[in-house]
This record gives structure tokens, C-alpha cells and sequence, in this order.
């Protein structure tokens, strides 16, 4: 692998111009700003004034399992921009420009002045229900209509129909925990000395259904508020990071969201061994109540867009809260990836899990205020 091929915050901008994607001009003029963002993969945001700007991303680990994440992510870009039948998913995502497959390269648009959503509800300090339900709406138009017009194309061949490897870690072997950071092989030892956790990980397992593209990774961090393209005005949400995209189960994506807002609760709670739990309710930052009417503009938009009636809806709220909780453990370890020790925070993440998992109906009623 030659120097060449490694893109760098010094030849970008001819990588750019080699691809008729940025004009010589335009550059010497002084319209072109580099910020390079590289955290798992190799990441650059190039600022322009009067033209599009770009976000570049570029593998780092040039083993197979990434490039074929990268793969995926750029196959999911090509099919929603390349077949007019997907354009529904097209609206959703940044725009597509290229795909470089001999070095790893993805180029989509950088929003304009976009802030993930955590960045967002941090800013304001509210959780507008404007965003919640254009978020509900995506989910729902994507997981509505792409996997019929997805048919046999040759993209497919990128999915793997994989199930969550989260749903099966109280399969694994004691010892594999040992590559882990610490604070994660604590948090696992806890996970599968629960037998409820075990119970209701096998039971999901074995319910995954293969109905829908999927996400994959739907968090906050994936999901972008920038200015409205079409006129300007307003907030849009576009959604990221499709590196995860599967043929898979609808729930995930739904329950992920749902978990999203309780784990922005949990995570603002203060560490506190003397509290008990309705007082560190109270000690929150982002309290769960001012949360609840966008997590109810979110769900109802969600099953309104996929035309699910009341009864239906209700089975299927509690799937997906289930899934949630699930998900819920991997947001713990994510939140632990690098610490020595678990937190307070990731035994709340679990405790709450767990209780979801036990009460999926309490939760929906007591947590989601649904």
C-alpha cells in the first residue's frame, strides 16, 4: 500500500480536483477549508463558501471487515441516489458524489451548519417534537418501502443479515472478554449473571426478523439537524453513518431511537452511592418529563407513516421497546470502551435495561409516557 493512496489534509485538495469534483479556481480564489475530524476512520470536512462542501471518509485499518463496512455504507448511498424507486431513502441521507472502491474513499455533502442531535438538545436545552416526528417519519418511510424496491440487485450481495452481536454476548465464552477494556469485561461478567438478561437476549435472538433495510447503528451521534435545503428555512434531520446497514429487523432501529432518550437521562444523572432513585431522578440535567412529549410525537409518527393500526401498534411498541432495552447494554458499553473501571452511570444503563426487559409494559407506561 503506497503512500499515495492515504488521503491527508495536504493532498486532499488535489485528490478532489483529480475527480472533477472541486475546479482549480474556486481554490486559488481561497474557497477551500480543510478541517480534518478523524476518529475511527480517517475524516476531513472541506468548507466551501459559494460551492458544495464535502465530507470525506476514508477506512484507517485496512482489514477486510472494514473495507466491507465502508462497502456497505457506499452501496447504500449508490442505491438510494441511482434508483429513482429509492428516493425516499435519498431524502434521508447527505448527498452522494463518489465512491473510490482502489482507495477506500466515500465523499457525501457536509451539511450545512449540521449539529448531531445530542449536540443539538444539549444547545437548546429542549427536545422540540418538530424533530422527534421527522425522525418517526424517516423510520418509517424507509422501513416501509426499501426492501421491496431493494428486489435482487446486485447491491444486495453487501448485506450479510447479520443479527446484532449484542444479542448474543451471553453466549460468549468468559475468556473473550479479556481483549476488552476492564470497566467492559465487568459490565459483561454482570450481564450474564443475570438470568433475565440471558432469558430475554435468547428470546430476541430467536424472534429477529429479516423484514426491512435497517440502520444498524441508530443513535443520536448518527443523526444530523442542519438548515432546510429546499427553502433554506428550517431544520431538517438527515441521517449518517450507514457503515451498519443490514437487511434486517425493523424493531432495532425503533427501539435504538427510544433508548437514545432514556440512556440522555440516565447519562445526566450524577453519580451519587447516598440517592435513592427518585432522587436521582431529580438530580438529572436533562430530566425524562420535558423528553416525553417528543418521544410520543416520535412513536405516533412513526406507525401513522407505516399506516399500523392500535392494536398491531401496541404489540409492536413492546418489541420494540424490548429491542431497546437490549440496546440499551450496548450503549453502556460504548459509554465504557475505554474506562478502567464501570461507572455509576453504565450500572444505571444496566439497571434500567434490566427493569425494562422484566416490565416492558411499566417502562412503556413509566418511562415513555406512552
Amino acid at each position: 500500500m503506497g503512500l499515495e493512496v492515504i488521503i491527508t489534509s495536504n493532498n486532499i485538495c488535489y485528490y478532489l480536483i483529480d475527480r472533477g469534483l472541486v475546479d482549480p479556481a474556486s481554490v486559488v480564489e481561497g474557497d477551500f477549508m480543510v478541517v480534518e475530524t478523524t476518529r475511527r476512520n480517517r475524516n476531513f470536512k472541506v468548507i466551501r463558501r459559494n460551492h458544495p462542501s464535502f465530507f470525506v471518509k476514508q477506512i484507517q485499518n485496512w482489514d477486510p471487515q472494514t473495507v466491507a463496512t465502508l462497502q456497505c455504507e457506499a452501496t447504500c448511498y449508490w442505491l438510494a441516489h441511482s434508483n429513482p424507486e429509492m428516493g425516499a431513502l435519498a431524502a434521508l441521507m447527505p448527498n452522494y458524489y463518489s465512491y473510490d472502491p482502489g482507495r477506500h474513499v466515500l465523499i457525501t455533502q457536509l451539511l450545512k451548519d449540521g449539529e448531531n442531535i445530542s449536540e443539538y438538545h444539549r444547545r437548546l436545552n429542549q427536545f422540540p417534537e418538530s424533530i422527534a416526528a421527522q425522525l418517526g417519519r424517516a423510520l418509517g418511510t424507509y422501513h416501509s418501502e426499501t426492501l421491496s424496491k431493494l428486489g435482487d440487485g446486485p447491491g444486495n450481495s453487501v448485506f450479510s443479515k447479520r443479527v446484532p452481536w449484542i444479542l448474543s454476548i451471553n453466549q460468549q465464552e468468559a475468556h473473550l472478554f479479556q481483549a476488552l477494556s476492564a470497566a467492559n469485561s465487568q459490565l459483561f461478567s454482570i450481564v450474564r449473571s443475570y438470568p433475565e438478561f440471558n432469558e430475554t437476549l435468547d428470546e430476541l435472538r430467536d424472534k429477529w426478523r429479516f423484514d426491512s433495510l435497517i440502520h444498524g447503528d441508530m443513535k443520536w451521534d448518527n443523526l444530523v439537524v442542519s438548515v432546510a435545503e429546499e427553502n433554506g428555512k428550517g431544520e431538517s434531520v438527515k441521517i449518517v453513518d450507514w457503515e451498519l446497514a443490514d437487511i434486517g429487523d425493523a424493531r432495532w432501529d425503533v427501539g435504538a431511537i427510544l433508548q437514545s432518550y432514556l440512556s440522555f437521562w440516565i447519562l445526566s444523572i450524577p453519580p451519587n452511592a447516598e440517592a435513592n432513585a427518585e432522587q436521582l431522578e431529580r438530580l438529572a440535567q436533562y430530566p425524562l418529563e420535558p423528553m416525553q412529549p417528543a418521544i410520543r410525537a416520535f412513536w405516533k409518527t412513526y406507525i401513522a407513516t407505516r399506516q399500523i393500526g392500535n392494536e398491531e401498534g401496541r404489540q409492536l411498541l413492546e418489541s420494540c421497546v424490548k429491542f431497546g432495552a437490549a440496546r440499551m447494554i450496548q450503549t453502556a458499553y460504548e459509554y465504557m470502551q475505554y474506562s478502567p473501571q464501570i461507572s455509576a452511570s453504565a450500572l444505571y444503563l444496566l439497571q434500567v435495561s434490566l427493569n425494562t426487559l422484566k416490565s416492558p409494559k411499566e417502562a412503556i407506561s413509566d418511562l415513555l409516557s406512552l
